[in-house]
């Protein structure tokens, strides 16, 4: 869409202008490495990078117009590139984009759902549900960004502003109908989500994490806020709508304290619109009667443990809301058979292991307490937490681990930049607390023993170790990397997928085990 300084300029509050207002914009783009001619150049301030200082480079490569948070340099020559000067050029670079890419979300039906854990399964199950409906989802989320003939991995849950609006119009002109949106604290935070018209907000809960962006727990839920009290009701949308988990405190709080649109609340909590009437949770999965506004519905679902339950809520409470037909809501919740890297199964006839994201205290604890309700055998988790992240929840995470197993397995994550030993350190400090033993994993005699731990910094041998050691009865919980493809030391990523190389090892010990009958080569695991 080619438009003029004059166009651009009408969705900005106070700018500043320098040079020719009628030069053509055709493009948007953050990056200078991206410029084309005729393209708007949003000069932005990143972590390790201030667009400021590419301008000169941007104007060189064809850029028309630079947005920008300070005034031209004496020496920019306006006859090639005109400037805009805005207070914040990340609040300016969503509204722009979507004018630019013609307000794509306008178009479609836009569901944004953020909280700290949750936001992926629920993704996947309004996904299938639409399906089942004959709608066409599109989905940017936590694992990929997703429509209709295109995939492509996700590097971040919540993409740059512009980037948001080239997908949604993309997804426009494949035919999406609703666009499925994870929508991160940091993405709010960051204004990355300006410019986006939303029908439909949802909040799951807020736990601790990002603490280290966000300083504190006051300034975490503030950023969730945004979604509900900015987005929301600036949206063009008139049934534009809040889903809000009542069983969680900062919820309960979210729901008080949202005004200017319609709230739809969930939970177990009875006095939530859309609550369980009686409910079964076992190792096959969760069936429950759920009560919507005039009717009850009666779902199953191969998804296990409570935390799944209230997912599936938030999704037929989604559902509900954008009237999808209850057959289809029903189908959709029953279709889904797994999400990937959240509590994924991998699994012999003598014993389970299972495969989750699980990188927060709240989401390990509901994670092993949906395993411990369907295990009958010892519980053990092999965890690690994330370099370059929130320190202060490592030793809580450590704490919820040992509380929630019998035995635990500490290695690294992604220990990024970080020296993995003094990340494993302050894990060990809360383990410790929690009454836990270390033992040595360089003896002969070493074994799984009930309270105690071991160190294994290196994630694959953490891995075979446990494997190897595993009796029928065990159930063996992979924490933290889930769905992830790599495994991050130092700056450089490496391929590392838990499912993956904890199936090697099956495989490998196979051979070696006479008498254990595996089903296939992807979901079995030895007999020890």
């Amino acid at each position: 869409m080619s438009l003029t300084l004059a166009d651009i300029i009408e969705c900005l509050e106070t700018p500043e202008i320098w040079g020719n207002p009628e030069v053509c914009v055709e493009e948007i783009t953050y990056d200078s490495r991206q410029v084309k001619r005729n393209s708007l150049f949003v000069a932005i301030r990143g972590e390790k990078t201030d667009g400021h200082n590419f301008v000169y480079k941007a104007s060189e490569s064809g850029a028309s117009v630079i947005i920008a948070e300070k005034n031209p340099p004496a020496d920019f020559q306006f006859d090639k590139t005109s400037w805009i000067r805005v207070a914040n050029s990340r609040k300016a670079l969503g509204p722009v984009a979507d004018l630019i890419y013609g307000h794509p979300s306008q178009e479609m039906v836009l569901i944004g759902i953020t909280g700290t854990n949750g936001k992926t399964t629920t993704t996947f199950l309004l996904e299938s549900i639409l399906m089942a409906a004959d709608f066409v989802p599109g989905i940017i989320g936590t694992i990929s960004h997703r429509w209709p003939g295109f995939e492509t991995p996700a590097s971040n849950t919540t993409p740059e502003a512009s980037d948001i609006q080239k997908m949604l119009a993309a997804m426009r002109h494949s035919g999406v109908t609703h666009v499925l949106m994870e929508v991160s604290s940091h993405g709010l935070v960051l204004r990355r989500l300006d410019g986006c018209s939303f029908d439909v907000g949802m909040f799951t809960n807020l736990t601790h994490d990002h603490l280290d962006f966000h300083q504190d727990m006051v300034s975490y839920y503030e950023a969730k806020r945004i979604l509900f009290n900015e987005l929301l009701p600036a949206s063009n949308k008139l049934s534009a709508s809040a889903i809000i988990n009542l069983d969680d405190f900062y919820g309960s709080r979210l729901a008080q304290e949202t005004a200017g649109v319609p709230i739809i609340t969930y939970g177990f909590n009875e006095q939530a619109d859309i609550h369980p009437l009686n409910k079964e949770i076992s190792i096959s999965g969760i069936r429950a009667n759920i009560g919507v506004p005039n009717e009850v519905l009666s779902i199953t679902s191969p998804l296990a443990g409570s935390f799944n339950l209230q997912n599936i809520l938030a999704a037929v409470s989604a559902g509900v809301t954008l009237r999808i037909p209850r057959e289809a809501i029903v189908n959709g919740v029953k279709s889904l058979k797994t999400v990937p890297g959240r509590l994924q199964r991998i699994e012999s006839q003598e014993g389970s292991l299972f495969v989750d994201y699980a990188h927060t205290p709240n989401a390990l604890k509901n994670v092993l307490q949906a395993l411990r309700e369907i295990s009958d055998g010892r519980l053990i988790t092999l965890m690690g937490c994330g370099g370059d992240r929130d320190r202060t929840k490592r030793a809580v995470m450590g704490s919820e681990a040992a509380v929630g197993s019998d035995f635990l397995v500490i290695t690294s994550d992604n220990p990024r930049s970080e020296d993995p030993l003094t990340i494993i350190e302050q894990i060990e400090v809360g383990v410790i607390e929690s009454g836990f033993k270390k033992i040595l994993h360089d003896s002969i005699h070493s074994g799984i023993s009930d309270k105690s731990y071991i160190v294994i910094p290196d994630r694959r041998q953490a891995i075979e170790w446990i494997v190897t050691r595993l009796q029928p009865r065990d159930t063996l919980l992979l924490a933290g990397k889930g769905h992830e493809t790599y495994q991050e030391i130092h700056g450089v990523r490496y391929p590392f997928d838990d499912r993956v190389v904890a199936s090697e090892i099956i495989n490998r010990l196979k051979p070696c085990k006479p008498g254990n009958h595996f089903l296939d080569a992807v979901t079995m695991r030895p007999e020890v």
